[in-house]
């Protein structure tokens, strides 16, 4: 028997079902802790071992809990909107859901109800249609994202996900750690021709890697060599790709925005 797979389809429909519900028109409106109120969910922040935020149902009453040390609005937001994926599509399952780092940003190797209450958050927060109508026809790059980060109060990680998932061409997103990559997602293009290793020593090539070394990264995209970063052989070979890099300091990793020149 096939184990379940993940339905990111019914995720993002029920994501912009809510939006058509309440009658959210713009970013702005969307205040979290609001929208749990009226679905029956509070929302609070306290101490939580081992998991970033965790839901919490008894019948149509559920508490969301966001672990009360992270600081990022964006990061915070992003753990509530997860926990309400899990209370609207995940009614039938455990009356606990307690999600880590790993699970707020589970695609391929996560459970499906991990990946599905992504999907959900990621629709919620940055609903395709207005997020898509403002990187129609753009350039990449992070100052593109940090700005869509503002606009919609959402983590430079996400948006960067975001971001590459409603993208035609060839664009990826990686996020280091100790040196190494740690997870990487990419557009539908740049994954049907090039792979990333995770857990590789990042090349010595990368900018991703001079940060590591102390270096100050500079603030413009640059060209790296194509294979510092693509693994294996490809019939689209390139000689470069365009990194830019930002720290994130408070975790220790560095996040590359990768492209095609």
């Amino acid at each position: 028997m096939k184990p379940p797979q993940a339905n990111k389809f019914i995720a993002e429909a029920e994501a912009r079902r809510i939006w058509s519900l309440y009658g959210f028109s713009s970013p702005k409106d969307l205040v979290l802790e609001d929208l749990a109120y009226a679905m029956g969910v509070i929302v609070m922040e306290g101490a939580l071992d081992g998991a970033v935020a965790r839901l919490v149902r008894r019948g149509n009453k559920g508490l969301i809990r966001v672990k009360q040390n992270v600081q990022e609005l964006g990061r915070k937001r992003f753990g509530i909107a997860h926990e309400l994926g899990h209370w609207e599509l995940h009614k039938a399952s455990t009356q606990v859901h307690a999600c880590t780092d790993d699970d707020l940003h589970a695609a391929y190797k996560g459970s499906p109800q991990e990946i599905e209450a992504n999907s959900f958050a990621a629709g919620l927060l940055m609903p395709e249609d207005l997020f898509g109508a403002r990187i129609a026809g753009t350039q990449p790059s992070l100052d593109l994202i940090q700005k869509l980060a503002d606009e919609f109060q959402t983590s430079l990680t996400a948006t960067a996900v975001r971001y590459v998932e409603l993208r035609e061409d060839y664009c990826a997103v990686v996020i280091s750690e100790k040196g190494k990559v740690r997870w990487w997602r990419a557009s539908k293009d740049f994954e049907d021709h090039f792979w990333l290793d995770s857990g590789k020593p990042l090349s010595p090539k990368t900018l991703a890697s001079a940060v590591f070394a102390g270096e100050t990264p500079p603030r413009k995209p640059q060209r790296v060599d194509f294979n510092a970063w693509v693994t294996g052989e490809t019939e689209l070979q390139q000689d470069d790709i365009v990194e830019q890099v930002s720290p994130i300091n408070r975790y220790d990793q560095v996040i590359s925005f990768l492209w095609l020149p």
